[in-house]
């Protein structure tokens, strides 16, 4: 199972949400010229809804167009990947959340949306594969739904089997397609990918993978998936956010920095390419740097900025008080963790945040303030580790 999972990460982490490099000018400047590539713009800025609609007004005026198709699934299925927290690349990392064996509830409703969509984009494909074996375009937009497909199994659902046949299945269509057409440089991402993850692996597990016919090279996998940044088409954007990912678990930092900071410019209403910023600098130990990161989107919330309005402000204000931590400026930190704990909700962060005030202030020997947010923590999540360790701190300032 081991060897499935890291498999299917490589649709996991990159063939769920191709790009359109060759409209790229019209997407940022927003001009109009091509509708489907200003539903990708509202989809890559985090606006779901309004993507939908844009992407189902124009697939029902020309219902054969296969990439509008693609992209309505995708939008579908990343709409409730956000819902969940799994588009941040920390749950993609060493033990992220994404590995954890817990499926994940999802409606009915829900199902029927994403399905619908993705069996008539196959259904499309299919057809004009049955019509021609060499569609190009149809066999590069096959391999795309299968890899929307297992990131729906995998991401939400944890089904890894069914995500590991669907992984399979978007490879082959983009190995097969780069066989016949080389120069058709979307499909290395996909290609990049098995590279670095097979490459990758101990080599006990690389005797098993290549049983299946995998075979890998990290490095060449690295350089493939940097071609596609630099001459793709579609997937060009996409190859840009996996390759930062890889290189930030390469721990290439500045290479990841310089990536984030590139897209956070082209999309400037996607508050999770700034975040992906700050922690950067967090890891690399520029702690002011990130300091200034988190506060800079919180001031775009204040601000009430497009596609800042939703940010989840605990979580901010607590990392944002971490940073302040690390550069011994007390007084900030605090701040920022008493607005955090002071904020409505049940995000876990209210109350990791009041810990946090609560350990800064004992350590500047104030308990009187810390017992009142242990207190506020032990009553409102008692159940929890939050609650747990906010009792234990009860305890012994009783006992001091």
């Amino acid at each position: 199972m081991k060897l499935g999972s890291i498999l299917v990460l490589l649709l996991a982490l990159m063939n769920a949400l191709p790009g359109c490099a060759q409209q790229r000018e019209s997407l940022r400047q927003g001009d109009g010229s091509d509708p489907v590539a200003v539903g990708i713009t509202h989809l890559r800025n985090f606006e779901y809804d309004t993507a939908k609609q844009q992407l189902r007004g124009w697939v029902e005026a020309h219902p054969a167009d296969l990439r509008a198709w693609n992209y309505l699934a995708i939008a579908t299925l990343y709409q409730e990947m956000f819902r969940r927290g799994v588009l941040e690349s920390s749950v993609y990392g060493q033990g992220g959340a994404v590995f954890r064996p817990s499926k994940v509830a999802v409606t009915p409703s829900f199902q029927q949306e994403l399905f619908s969509v993705l069996d008539k984009a196959q259904e499309l494909a299919e057809q004009r594969l049955k019509n021609d074996p060499k569609d190009k375009d149809a066999m590069y937009w096959a391999g795309v739904t299968h890899g929307t497909r297992a990131t729906y199994h995998f991401t939400l659902r944890k089904e890894y089997m069914p995500a590991l046949h669907e992984a399979t299945a978007a490879f082959k269509y983009h190995q097969d397609l780069l066989k016949l057409d080389s120069a058709y440089v979307d499909c290395y991402l996909v290609v990049g990918m098995n590279n670095y993850i097979v490459g990758s692996l101990p080599w006990y597990i690389k005797v098993l993978a290549a049983l299946t016919g995998r075979h890998g090279d990290r490095d060449e996998g690295l350089l493939q998936i940097k071609r596609v940044t630099e001459e793709g088409n579609y997937a060009r954007e996409d190859a840009k956010l996996m390759l930062a990912v890889l290189y930030q678990r390469e721990k290439t930092y500045p290479q990841a920095l310089a990536l984030y900071q590139e897209m956070a410019r082209s999309y400037p209403r996607n508050y999770l390419l700034p975040y992906e910023v700050a922690a950067l600098f967090g890891l690399m130990n520029d702690w002011s740097s990130a300091a200034q990161a988190y506060d800079a989107i919180l001031t775009r919330h204040r601000a009430n900025e497009a596609g800042y309005q939703d940010v989840p402000l605990p979580k901010i204000l607590y990392q944002a008080g971490q940073a302040y931590e690390h550069l011994q400026q007390s007084e900030p930190a605090l701040a920022r963790y008493t607005e955090a704990g002071s904020t409505s909700g049940s995000d876990r962060y209210i109350y990791v945040a009041e810990l946090a005030a609560a350990d800064l202030q004992i350590r500047s020997q104030q308990p009187d303030a810390a017992r009142a947010h242990y207190q506020r923590v032990a009553e409102a999540v008692p159940d929890t580790e939050e609650g747990k360790t906010a009792r234990r701190a009860l305890r012994k300032l009783a006992k001091d």
